[in-house]
C-alpha cells in the first residue's frame, strides 16, 4: 500500500497539533501524580540527620565491643589455616574460633561510618609445630608462631541519600 504526497503532508499538519506529541505533565488525568509531591526526599525541608529521620540510628552509634565466634561450614570452630602471601590475609594462621572486636558506628547528618577492629589470638603450638611447604607459612610478616597474635580491620561507608548533601 502505498500512501500518498497528500496524506503524508496532513499527517505532519495535523500531528504537531495533537496533544499526542507533547509531554505529559505530571498530575494530570492519565498520569500519575508527581514524585516531588509525595516522596520526602524531595522535601526541602525533611532533614538530612539518620538520627532525626529514625531515632534508633541513636542506639547504634558509639564503641562496641564483643567476641565475634567463627565457625567452619561444618559447624566445628573455626582453626588457623596456613598463610599464603599471595591470598593477601585470606588464611589467617592464628586462633580464629574466638576473636575481640571492637566497632565504632558514627552517624554523621546522612552518612554512617563503621570502623571494625578484630584481634586474633596467637595460634596453639600443634598448629605451630606443623612442617609447612612453601608457599604456606604458620605466621604472618615477622611474627612468632604461638607467640604473636594478629588485628584485621574493616571500614564501611554509607549515605541515606545522596541528594541532599
Amino acid at each position: 500500500m502505498k500512501l500518498s504526497l497528500l496524506t503524508t503532508i496532513a499527517a505532519f499538519v495535523v500531528l504537531p497539533n495533537s496533544h499526542a506529541l507533547k509531554p505529559s505533565k505530571s498530575g494530570l488525568l492519565l498520569t500519575q501524580p508527581c514524585l516531588s509531591t509525595t516522596d520526602k526526599r524531595y522535601d526541602a525541608n525533611f532533614p538530612k540527620s539518620l538520627v532525626v529521620q529514625n531515632p534508633s540510628w541513636k542506639q547504634y552509634e558509639g564503641l562496641w565491643k564483643f567476641t565475634a565466634t567463627n565457625f567452619e561450614g561444618d559447624g566445628i570452630p573455626a582453626q588457623p589455616q596456613p598463610h599464603v602471601p599471595a591470598l593477601n590475609y585470606q588464611l589467617l594462621p592464628y586462633t580464629r574460633s574466638e576473636a575481640v572486636a571492637f566497632y565504632n558506628h558514627t552517624a554523621d547528618g546522612s552518612r554512617m561510618m563503621t570502623y571494625g577492629y578484630y584481634f586474633y589470638r596467637p595460634a596453639p603450638s600443634s598448629f605451630c609445630n606443623q612442617t609447612l611447604e612453601p608457599p604456606f607459612q604458620n605466621v604472618i610478616g615477622s611474627g612468632v608462631c604461638g607467640v604473636n597474635g594478629f588485628v584485621s580491620g574493616k571500614a564501611h561507608y554509607g549515605t541515606s541519600t545522596n541528594e541532599k548533601e
